[in-house]
This record gives structure tokens, C-alpha cells and sequence, in this order.
């Protein structure tokens, strides 16, 4: 089910064709490298490909984690402007551990749904990260209250197509948004190269033709003949095989019990690491902490360490109270795991996730994923787009609906 807002709507403008309005669809689907769709069987997907848009080089930002690509690819934003660093993290000024937040008002840019609503374009949203209520006064006209992890895909994106479906305000639904993970949970357990990730993949495009019936179906009904319809599938990251276990505590010097305790604290996602020095013992103390946990990080050559002033500035990932006094990026085939005795291990004998992502995409292309556009009624002639990046998407929803992207956010939308 989901949440109705009793935000006002306003006039609607014409679309970018100025001869009709436009309804954009546009699902997530975690994890999904762009090979998977090359080596799969997926007669929808290809069709995207044949009549529409796509790129097979979709650059997510660093780090190459759910969260904060979600994140950037609704808000047109980096890190430092979205304030969503990892799937977990710390803020010193609430002093609070989150891992896997919901609460939409630690979403510090404004997200496109809001950016739609606000402009008159009524938005159905199903589980996207940071959607599930209010930004600065204005929510989707439908949301979710929380994530149900016990939803299946299907079900998950059949409530987007039940909510148009029974929609009756006499302003249409303009904006739709949905989520599947199952490529990503694939990928984590068996690794990105296993067969699962096949008949995942396969999955995924069966779900999604089906889904499109359904929704060319409703859009007749609700549409006029001059108005367009556009289908956007995106992947947050793509996904590498892991090989080493990594232990935090025994990497960084802190203990298990300080981390645990108030003194310092060490929060992983992946393949990325971010050390909070908590110390109440005065600044020199603490900065001389600092120092010594990044010297200790940086002996080994399979990590790199910075502290907050030494973050590459194209990230854009320093934000002033969630990113750590020490961030480490792991190399890929390396990632955290707490359980590894000693500082390494080989992660089969640990246990834990066999594929892993977060690694910096300028160096691990297999982190990139994957765009594929269509539109109905009008075919786009299977243009391949190349390199596309994670913060044009923003731009181009607002494109597509002749709206004003969200103030700060990245304004250069994907041409074709």
C-alpha cells in the first residue's frame, strides 16, 4: 500500500515536444552490470535496446554503493550535497549510527519526486531509497511508509501499476518510480559471473515486459493520443567477485571494544570504511589518533586511506559531519568483514558476500551499470549513448517532464 500526500497540485505545463504531456516510468533494478544483460536471455531488454536509448557505461558516483548512488541519481547531487556516504554511517552532530536509513529528512538535496510535485507533475514512488515522506514540506503524491523487505520485485512494482490504476484526481500521474534488487542479492551470494546471475537476469526482463503491458495499457486509457510515454531501467552500480576478507578493527587499530564503546567507532559498507575518532580527551589527542589510525591503514598496499582534506576532489564526497576523520577504500576483490580472523582471509573460508561493490569506479569499471530508455509512441532508433553518469539522470526526468531541476543539482541531461 501506499502513503497519499495532501500536497496541492499545480497547472501543468506542455511536454518537451510542446504537442503533448509526457508520463515517465522509471525503474531501478540494484545491481546489475552491464554484461549480465549481453550474456542473458532478455527479449525485453534487447527490444529496449533495438527501439530506444541505452547506455551500457552508466558511471555511478563514489562510492558505487546503493544508497549513495540512489541518492545522486535522484538528486543530481555527490555525496557532499546529498549527505548519504554510505548504506551506513555516522553523524557526529546527532551523534547517531544509521545503516540502511529510511528517514527521508536525512536526504539533504531535494529529490526529483519532490522537484516533479512541486512543479505540478503528481509522482507515484515505490521504494526508493530516502522516499518515504517528506522533503522540506512537499512528498510524491504516492509513497511508501517504510521499505518491505518481504515484498518480492513483482509485487513491488505491480503496487506502482495498481496505485495509477486507481488513481482519480483529475490531474494524471506524471512521474512513476519502483525498485527491484534481486541481480544484486544474486550477485552478493554467488558471485557476478555465476549462471544465477542468468536466470536473474531473465527474471528481471520477464517481470518488466510484463509490467509494460500494463502499463501502456493504463497510459491509453488516462492519455491523450498526443501525449508520450518513456520507460527508463537503471542499474545504482555494477558488481566485482570477491576474494579477500578483510578484518576493520585489526586494519585500522581500533579494537572491537572501542568501536563498540564511545571512544572511536568504525563503520564499514562494502568495501568502504569510515573511522570516527569520538575521543572527549581534547583535539590534539584526537587528531593525534587520527594519524596514527591512518598510518596503520595505510601500511598495507591494498587500501587507500585519506583523511577528509585528501578525499579527490571529484568525488565530492567530504561532507562536514558524516564522512569520517579516516575513509579506506579497499582494492577490488578485497572487502570488510568482521568475522576474518587476523587481517586478511580468503572470504569463501570466512563466509559472507562472493561478489561486492564500492569500489571506485574510475578504477573498476565493473562498477558501472546500465541505462536503457523507451518511448511510446515515438521509437528513439536504438541510439547507443556511451558513457553516461549517475548525476545526469536527475536532469533528464526534468527534461522529459519540462520541469526546473532541483536548485544545485546537476542540470546537463543525457542527448540523444
Amino acid at each position: 500500500m501506499l502513503m497519499t500526500a495532501g500536497a496541492a497540485i499545480g497547472a501543468q505545463s506542455e511536454g518537451p515536444d510542446s504537442s503533448g504531456n509526457t508520463v515517465v516510468i522509471w525503474i531501478s533494478i540494484d545491481g546489475v552490470r552491464p554484461d549480465y544483460i549481453e550474456r542473458s536471455e532478455t527479449p525485453f531488454f534487447d527490444r529496449m535496446m533495438r527501439e530506444g536509448a541505452y547506455s551500457l557505461a552508466l558511471e555511478p558516483v563514489f562510492p558505487s554503493l546503493t544508497f549513495p548512488n540512489h541518492a545522486s541519481q535522484a538528486t543530481g547531487r555527490t555525496v557532499d550535497g546529498h549527505g548519504i556516504p554510505m548504506n551506513a554511517f555516522f553523524d557526529r552532530e546527532a551523534r547517531r549510527h544509521y545503516s540502511f536509513p529510511g528517514l527521508p529528512e536525512l536526504l539533504l538535496a531535494e529529490p526529483i519526486w519532490t522537484v516533479a510535485e512541486r512543479q505540478g507533475r503528481r509522482t507515484i514512488v515505490k521504494d526508493w531509497v530516502m522516499s518515504y515522506g517528506e522533503f522540506d514540506g512537499t512528498a510524491a503524491a504516492y509513497h511508501g511508509a517504510r521499505y518491505d523487505g518481504r515484498l518480492a520485485d513483482r509485487e513491488r512494482i505491480q503496487i506502482v501499476l495498481d496505485t495509477w490504476r486507481k488513481d482519480d484526481n483529475e490531474e494524471p500521474v506524471r512521474l512513476l518510480m519502483g525498485y527491484m534488487d534481486h541481480p544484486d542479492k544474486i550477485g552478493h551470494r554467488y558471485g557476478p559471473d555465476s549462471p544465477e546471475i542468468e536466470a536473474s537476469m531473465e527474471k528481471m526482463d520477464e517481470h518488466m515486459s510484463t509490467f509494460m503491458e500494463e502499463a501502456l495499457e493504463i497510459f491509453r486509457e488516462r492519455m491523450s493520443p498526443e501525449d508520450s510515454l518513456y520507460l527508463l531501467v537503471t542499474s545504482d552500480h555494477g558488481m566485482s567477485t570477491v576474494h579477500t576478507a578483510v578484518n576493520p578493527y585489526v586494519l585500522t587499530g581500533v579494537s572491537r571494544e572501542e568501536s563498540d564503546g564511545e571512544r572511536a567507532l568504525v563503520v564499514t559498507s562494502g568495501s568502504i570504511a569510515h573511522v570516527y575518532i569520538l575521543d572527549q580527551g581534547g583535539e590534539r589527542e584526537r587528531l593525534r589518533r587520527i594519524r596514527r589510525v591512518a598510518r596503520t591503514a595505510a601500511q598495507h598496499d591494498f587500501v587507500s586511506v585519506f583523511r577528509p582534506h585528501e578525499l579527490p576532489e571529484h568525488w565530492g564526497y567530504l561532507h562536514p559531519t558524516r564522512t569520517g576523520d579516516v575513509i579506506i577504500s579497499l582494492d577490488k576483490g578485497h572487502t570488510f568483514n568482521r568475522g576474518t580472523p587476523g587481517l586478511t582471509g580468503a572470504q569463501e573460508d570466512v563466509g559472507g558476500h562472493i561478489g561486492m561493490h564500492g569500489y571506485d569506479p574510475a578504477d573498476n569499471p565493473e562498477m558501472n551499470g546500465i541505462l536503457l530508455a523507451w518511448r511510446y509512441p515515438q521509437p528513439m532508433d536504438g541510439v547507443d549513448l556511451g558513457l553516461t553518469h549517475a548525476l545526469q539522470l536527475h536532469a533528464t526526468i526534468a527534461n522529459w517532464l519540462d520541469i526546473e531541476p532541483a536548485e544545485g543539482a546537476y542540470t546537463r541531461g543525457i542527448e540523444w
